[in-house]
């Protein structure tokens, strides 16, 4: 289905970047959001050459107040949205977070409650403040941008914040997909693997571009059977 209503969150580069270009392409009308326009570059010069297709919203998703005025902004625009992408978070020690990653013994309360509090906590004010508009759209899907070390059952030693804070994301929006509020629109948890971004690093082995594609499909395929669903980017089951 074509010119569907798009939010895409952390939109400025890697996979909310790509997403961005490929539902474009796809004739889509989109919504990007990004913390900070003015350093978006990529993300702008896109809205320049895309025209009306492409809208570009500051939203910062550890930050209540910003949450709320991007939902006022993008309900004055678009009335109702058929799919969010919930993609924005941050890992520890990548490129543009100041968050830096921490080995056992070196563990503060103050970086862990951050990662938690963006990753997790962060996701659920957004998904909440955009559920009237997502409950008006067509086929509504809410797809959550997790990842395989949100994984509790196939943990062999991942990154500790980084780790807990998309567990934490995997049970809230699995909480969310069976809650009675969650009733009409489809919640999926995504799992991107190891993908070639700024976050995933220059050794990841997985493309950027088929990653992303993969992922677009697995949501185009997903009914209301496969509502609190944990996937790959092929479609495959990942262990919670």
């Amino acid at each position: 289905m074509s010119d569907r209503r798009v939010l895409i969150t952390g939109a400025s580069r890697g996979i909310g970047l790509e997403l961005v270009k490929q539902h474009l392409a796809s004739g889509d009308r989109v919504v990007a959001s990004c913390r900070s326009r003015d350093k978006a570059t990529a993300l702008s010069a896109l809205a320049e050459s895309s025209g009306a297709r492409l809208n570009v919203v500051a939203l910062d998703v550890g930050d209540p107040a910003s949450i709320a005025r991007a939902a006022d902004e993008v309900e004055a625009s678009c009335g109702a949205l058929d799919l969010l992408w919930s993609n924005a978070g941050i890992y520890p020690g990548s490129p543009g977070t100041e968050v830096q990653e921490q080995p056992f013994g070196e563990l503060t309360m103050e970086e862990g409650l951050e990662v938690l509090r963006v990753n997790a906590v962060g996701a659920l004010m957004v998904a909440q403040a955009f559920w009237p508009m997502l409950t008006r759209g067509r086929d509504p899907k809410l797809a959550v941008v997790s990842s395989g070390y949100g994984s509790v059952g196939d943990n062999h030693g991942t990154p500790f914040w980084y780790g807990a804070s998309k567990a934490a994301l995997n049970m809230l929006h699995r909480s969310l997909a069976f809650d009675p509020a969650g009733r009409g629109v489809v919640v999926l948890l995504l799992s991107p693997g190891w993908t070639a971004t700024d976050m995933g690093g220059p050794r990841a082995p997985d493309p950027l571009v088929p990653v992303v594609e993969g992922l677009r499909q697995v949501v185009e395929r997903a009914t209301a059977v496969d509502t609190g669903a944990f996937l790959d980017w092929r479609g495959e089951a990942v262990p919670f």
